[in-house]
């Protein structure tokens, strides 16, 4: 219908409207001076419209016009009906009777109006009847795409019972929209075929000084418009951009990051062959990967589909492929559009790798296509989020070509986000300055499970910065579930010296990031060298409690593995889980056994390929900036590979306990325990009873425990646990 004759590409937007916020004042980083110059140049375009649009009466002008200029339609109209029974008598071989039959029914309801297209995108246009100062503004849906007509041009309309029938434009043409015909009950059905159009299109070119005239009255009101429109999308834009300002000063990432996307969206937005095509997001879990996709898209305000391997994955092969080219298909007709892949490498994984499947390779491929099919002006952005690259297809991260890796949050956007999730679940708190350090090495979404659980301990009141605190205590107890809370500096027996190291480490562990600014060293390797039972486990726990940092324990087990791949493999993915998790602790026990000396001939592949891995991790760990603290412990350091052992810059000898430190050892075994002698006089009578013996701490304990076993079966003989009681003498028979 009349749809077919009107075209408007669409003019793109910064954003989509949500909310309006107040704007900061204040402008303290380079990504607030970036939205306020947005601001300031929207401002300024909004200063220069307003009064352009307030000062003119164009309307009332156009009104008026109508009312005595658009008399020669209906002048055309006559013109044109005189006209054309000559011309249907001769198209319907000189039927007299039935071409002034036609022409009296299409004079009795044939009614002309002029259209004016004001917009193609949404389809509007103004219609005008003869002689009438009230006019339409009529909206159609778009039907015909492949013409281009002008805006504010006059257009010629022509209705009959109804429908339109045909359409002069500005140049005297005709588009036929429908045919007239007159139905003879004699001899059937006659068509007029093209003459009415074509005779009015011949009338209409006597017009031409009347038409010239409504498009110039037109021109003022048509002016005004566009300008209210681009008024009222300058207004759109300022919200949206005062909402993006505060949306962005949510996403906490260093600014030169932040002033990358935000300047790489300008392009795509627009659709500049420099505009990406393609990023990949990498960094450990809960950094905020998704959120960041989405703020990307909510600023361009474009479609974002979020894509998963449900999403994608189907029952069976070829499906995949098929689903794949669909959702291509509505992003590209949908254009600005996100496409978003969370954890991609269960979609986009490696192709033959023993982790991919058949489906995920028809995935892989039938993604490459697409990507490859796009234009560089088109408008469409594939997000990839992992925390393990590695596993990507090369040819997937080829394509990304734009990587961005989201880092831990430092200490400053660890109060931010804390602050910012307390006031989403209505606690505006005042955080103490030492939080920052306490949540070293939270991501994002730790602090908001900081935010929550302080909440729901504290309910029905709001709760306090002890409560928080202890939140945050807590989320990391959860953690390091091989971690007592036992483990602490005064339960540990050890030297002075030792001990004073231990705690110096701990403390530079602790605030790493505020030492690190000082520019002191944070020590990332320690070795602890001693006897068997000498406590260098319960060293590295008690370090890592106190230290408040993950703790991951590996032995060999949860390293070697059957086959040739696993095991690096499996070294791999242990330093990469305590990489996601720094600042942490990563305590290699027995290392002897985990890292033995390689010796030509004598070794089998697992262990070389365990110790070539675990070298390059060791290096990996000393190069990477998150803060991994690699801690060995070994009786047989003579036995461990010689390349692992360099990478330890320092070792702590961890000796045998001498007398001071083995009363201090039994008294802290039998505190609490029934006996029938002081604890004290006890533990140093015990002690004096080990002198010259080599006995380490864990020699001691089951001293103690074969004690208090002979005194359990004592008790069972002479009546029962009322009788229970460790003397003396049941350290003699277990010596």
């Amino acid at each position: 219908m009349i749809a077919a004759l009107l075209l408007e590409g669409g003019e793109s937007t910064y954003n989509t409207p949500n909310d309006v916020v107040q704007e900061s004042m204040t402008l303290t980083t380079a990504s607030q001076q970036y939205w306020a110059q947005k601001r300031v140049l929207v401002e300024e375009r909004i200063a220069t419209l307003e009064p352009q649009v307030s000062s003119t009466d164009s309307e009332l002008s156009w009104k008026r016009f109508c009312e005595r200029g658009t008399g020669f339609l209906n002048q055309l109209l006559t013109r044109a009906i005189d006209r054309v029974e000559k011309r249907l008598r001769q198209h319907w071989n000189g039927n007299k009777a039935l071409s002034k039959e036609a022409v009296r029914l299409f004079k009795a309801e044939a009614t002309i109006s002029l259209w004016l297209p004001i917009s193609r995108d949404p389809l509007r246009f103004v219609v005008v009847p003869p002689r009438s100062s009230e006019y339409q503004i009529r909206t159609l849906e778009q039907a015909d795409s492949s013409r281009v007509y002008q805006i504010g041009a006059p257009y010629i309309t022509v209705f009959w019972r109804g429908d339109c029938l045909f359409v002069i434009t500005p140049s005297c043409e005709f588009v036929s929209i429908c045919t007239f015909y007159l139905d003879n009950p004699d001899t059937g059905r006659w068509w007029s075929d093209s003459v009415f159009p074509s005779t009015f299109a011949e009338i209409t070119k006597e017009f031409a000084a009347d038409l010239g005239n409504v498009e110039s009255q037109f021109a003022p009101l048509l002016d005004k418009w566009n300008k209210e429109s681009r008024l009222q999308k300058q207004l759109t834009e300022l919200q949206a951009v005062r909402r993006s300002e505060v949306a962005w000063s949510s996403v906490h990432l260093p600014e030169a990051q932040k002033l990358e996307i935000l300047k790489a969206l300008e392009l795509f937005e627009v659709g500049d062959p420099a505009a990406p095509q393609g990023l990949l997001l990498t960094g450990p879990p809960g950094v905020g990967k998704s959120m960041l996709g989405k703020t990307m898209a909510d600023t361009v305000g474009c479609s974002f589909q979020r894509l998963t391997p449900t999403s994608l994955k189907q029952d069976h092969l070829g499906g995949s492929g098929k689903r794949v080219h669909e959702i291509w298909d509505q992003a590209r007709q949908m254009q600005p559009a996100i496409l978003f892949l969370d954890e991609c490498e269960g979609v986009l994984g490696r192709r033959g790798s023993a982790e991919t499947d058949a489906l995920s390779t028809e995935i892989v491929q039938a993604f490459l296509a697409e990507w490859d099919g796009l234009r560089k002006t088109d408008r469409v952005l594939v997000i990839g989020a992992t925390n393990r690259p590695d596993l990507l297809d090369e040819g997937i991260l080829s394509r990304f070509g734009w990587k961005i890796q989201i880092a831990l949050p430092s200490e400053s956007d660890r109060m931010g986000i804390l602050g910012q999730e307390l006031k989403n679940i209505g606690v505006d708190a005042s955080l103490p300055p030492d939080f920052g350090t306490l949540t070293q090495g939270m991501s994002g979404r730790d602090l908001q499970e900081v935010a929550r659980s302080a909440r729901r301990t504290a309910h029905p009141d709001l709760p306090s910065a002890e409560q928080i605190g202890e939140a945050v205590r807590k989320l990391r107890k959860g953690r390091n579930t091989q971690v007592s809370g036992q483990s602490k500096w005064e339960n540990l027996v050890l030297g002075p010296k030792l001990m004073t190291r231990l705690k110096l480490i701990s403390g530079l562990l602790r605030d790493a990031e505020k030492w690190s600014k000082e520019g002191i060293l944070i020590p990332r390797s320690l070795l602890l060298q001693g006897p068997p039972g000498t406590g260098k486990t319960e060293i590295a726990r008690t370090l890592a409690n106190e230290s408040g940092l993950a703790f991951f324990s590996a032995t060999t087990a949860d390293i070697k593995a059957n086959y040739l791949g696993q095991s690096g493999n499996r070294v791999k993915q242990l330093f990469e889980r305590a990489r996601s998790h720094a600042p942490c602790i990563l305590f290699l026990d027995e290392l002897d056994i985990v890292a033995p000396e390689r010796s030509i001939g004598e070794d089998d592949p697992l262990t070389r390929e365990i110790v070539g891995q675990l070298l390059q991790e060791i290096d990996g760990v000393q190069a990477h900036p998150e803060h991994v603290f690699l801690l060995g412990a070994t009786n047989r350091p003579e036995a461990v590979d010689r390349a692992v052992l360099s990478r330890f810059v320092e070792r702590l000898p961890v000796q045998l306990p001498d007398h001071a430190s083995r009363v201090r050892l039994l008294s802290g075994l039998l505190r609490g325990k029934k006996l029938d002698f002081p604890a004290d006089y006890g533990a140093t009578l015990l002690a004096d009873l080990t002198e010259g013996k080599v006995l380490s701490g864990r020699d001691l304990a089951s001293w103690v425990a074969t004690a208090e076993q002979n005194a359990l079966v004592r008790a069972f003989e002479n009546g029962g646990p009322e009788q229970y009681v460790i003397t003396l003498d049941d350290f003699s028979t277990a010596n």
